[in-house]
């Protein structure tokens, strides 16, 4: 059975995204110096900007770049300083970003799953204020920034840096994050796991997982080599909550009596020990014997119905007619996985 010890995340992209977009943001920052610019055109300049720059500068002379060569002609010279230090303060405040949905939850989970959880990131000291202000830092063992540490994404050091901090072996480590190369390809090459979060591909090797919220899930299926049940339940979930001190999740629920902390945990195990092999954790867990590997990390499987159908999600119409080549031997070799046996058929779909 693999071993995993620690989980470091992404930040932005990954648990924090800009609000209502870096374009909003810098369209408001420059707004208040009477410089009206269009946060559509803002927010499409930026990710140029930001690709283009060089990842290696300090952080402040890092967003300096990126801010001017967002806003561009439409910055008026006498105004770029202060501009600038606008959207530098603007991003050092929490209203400036939104969790991702589920994130608490996912945090909360994968602690009880036995794992260290700390954060890595590409960003500067701001963050911690951001993490302190939404209430987020108390969920982590600890928190790696680059401009502290010293290190980048994908630099396999920085990943060792945090194994050795954490106190486990490198391999012994995941990473999630939202980036293929950053997060998923420089993990691998470290040694540790490497999990790609939301929609992009994911590299060779590398995990993937929909939404943070689906990140504990993807986590116990490579634990327990695809064995376990798929979802956590609601109950589970506020089980969690109730362990951690931290507020249930009522959407549907109803308020329910007091337990004690032995009925909890007894619940809570029952739950965790149940054996039946669910399809969808087993074929993510071995998708990537299923397919070449380049092109098994063009695409993913979605779901199994009732009537047998799994559903793969392709990167493209070309991905999907290449998938379709292999989807006979695909499905003989799905038979032959655990709890598989009632998978019929396979439904291509493009993204």
């Amino acid at each position: 059975m693999p071993e995993l010890k620690a989980i470091t995340l992404d930040l932005a992209g990954t648990l924090l995204f800009p609000y209502p977009s870096v374009g909003a943001v810098y369209a408001s920052c420059a707004l208040r110096h009477d410089i009206r610019v269009s946060a559509e055109i803002l927010e499409k300049n930026f990710h140029n900007a930001y690709a283009h720059t060089p990842k290696k500068l300090a952080p402040e002379v890092f967003w300096r770049s990126v801010v001017l060569s967002t806003f561009g002609e439409k910055l008026p010279a006498e105004k770029a300083d202060e501009v600038v230090a606008e959207c530098w303060r603007a991003f050092g405040d929490e209203k400036a970003w939104k969790v991702a949905p589920g994130t608490i939850s996912a945090l909360t989970a994968l602690r009880f799953l036995g794992l260290k959880v700390a954060v890595l990131s590409n960003a500067d000291s701001r963050l911690h204020n951001v993490l302190k202000t939404k209430k987020l830092s108390q969920y982590f063992d600890a928190i790696f920034l680059s401009s502290e540490i010293g290190l980048t994404k994908p630099d396999a050091r920085s990943y060792k840096h945090c194994a050795d901090s954490l106190g486990v072996a490198v391999t012994a480590l995941a990473h999630a994050g939202d980036n293929p190369e950053e997060d998923g390809q420089g993990a691998i090459s470290a040694g540790a796991v490497g999990i790609i979060v939301g929609g992009r591909h994911a590299p060779e090797h590398c995990l993937r997982a929909e939404k943070i919220s689906d990140l504990p899930y993807v986590v116990r299926a490579y634990l327990t080599e695809g064995k376990q049940k798929g979802k956590f339940s609601r109950s589970v979930q506020n089980l969690l909550a109730n362990l951690r001190g931290v507020p249930e999740d009522r959407g549907r629920s109803t308020t329910r009596n007091t337990r004690t902390i032995d009925d909890a945990l007894s619940e809570v195990f029952q739950k965790f020990r149940f054996d039946r092999i669910t399809p969808e954790d087993t074929l993510v867990a071995q998708w990537h014997t299923l397919l070449p590997l380049k092109l098994a990390r063009r695409c993913a499987p979605q779901k199994v119905h009732d009537d047998g159908k799994l559903i793969v999600q392709c990167e493209s119409s070309i991905v999907k007619t290449e998938v379709q080549f292999h989807a006979k031997a695909m499905l003989a070799k799905i038979k032959l996985l655990p709890g598989c046996q009632s998978v019929r058929q396979i439904q291509l779909v493009s993204a």
